[in-house]
């Protein structure tokens, strides 16, 4: 099997790929897996204090199924406090979204394909309008953020914060969040090269095969990049950050559009069409990232 370091040029080399090789992915990786770790923690931690989302028959089934009593246990013995937790967090939003926006963009800057102009713009557009425009309908209809769900948002407001302050927070943690959202895909388009470059490297025979090498298992046998039992026989890294977030990014945007259009009563609220407005786009944000890998990987291997 031909080797992916010798692939597409200096993009696809060990110091860009491999794990070991590329400290700025290590580091992204790494402070990215361990912030989204502590947010999704508070968030678990402050619904399972909510009656609306948990109740007591939660715990009351999930006592009898493990033996232990986990409502004593977390928030009597343990004593989690979980609001101040989740306030401390809001406060550290700016800081975290600047940190996570300065190592995405060291690891943008590795890619050296040029960015094809009409797809960034239109990428970026459709980021930016569904932010503002979710922030514009918001603030138009509830300028009080009386209205507002953001749990962060909430938070700041239930704690008597003043008004000026929660917009301020709000106005510097959406900018953040609008950048990295947009770093990320252009970053995408910087690194394109490099991923179709590992792909075509394999020369996938089936479409297992382009699987396999899109996720960065082109290396391991199927056992291997389905069940791997050792460091070793996980899949390339490298692969699984535009893979998962550019699905991600598409999903939440998405998102934040059918948000507005739920706030000038164009839709009616429904926890289940949020769901699947967001899987909708991280879908079909996935399926044309496997399309578009699949056209250039076949083009690079006909070179």
């Amino acid at each position: 099997m031909p080797s992916t370091a010798n692939c597409g040029g200096q993009n696809s080399d060990d110091s860009i790929i491999y794990w070991r090789h590329n400290v700025t992915l290590r580091r992204f990786m790494i402070v990215s897996g361990v912030l989204l770790t502590w947010i999704a923690s508070d968030l678990f931690l402050l619904s399972l204090t909510n009656a609306n989302i948990v109740g007591h028959g939660f715990w009351t089934t999930l006592q009898s199924f493990t033996g232990v009593d986990w409502r004593r246990v977390l928030f009597d013995d343990w004593q989690i406090d979980t609001w101040r937790m989740h306030l401390y967090t809001a406060y550290s939003l700016p800081a975290i979204s600047l940190l996570a926006l300065i190592l995405l963009d060291r690891l943008v800057s590795q890619g050296e394909t040029g960015l094809p102009r009409g797809v960034s713009w239109c990428g970026a557009a459709f980021i930016v309008g569904g932010a503002m425009f979710d922030i514009a309908v918001t603030v138009g209809h509830s300028p009080d953020l009386a209205m507002e769900g953001n749990p962060y948002v909430r938070v700041l407001l239930d704690s008597q914060h003043s008004l000026t302050f929660v917009y301020v927070h709000a106005l510097v943690t959406q900018s953040l969040y609008i950048t990295l959202f947009c770093g990320v895909w252009l970053g995408f388009l910087k690194h394109r090269q490099t991923i179709a470059s590992t792909i075509a490297a394999a020369s996938p025979g089936s479409v297992l095969d382009f699987f396999k090498a899109a996720t960065g298992g082109a290396h391991l046998t199927v056992r291997q990049w389905l069940f791997p039992l050792h460091v070793s026989e996980v899949p390339l890294i490298y692969h699984y950050i535009w893979l998962i977030a550019i699905p991600v990014v598409f999903g939440i945007s998405l998102f934040r559009w059918y948000a507005a259009l739920e706030w000038l009563g164009v839709v009616q609220p429904d926890f289940v069409m949020r769901v699947a407005v967001v899987l909708h786009g991280v879908v079909s944000s996935l399926i044309l990232y496997f399309v578009a890998m699949w056209r250039m990987s076949r083009q690079l291997q006909r070179v």
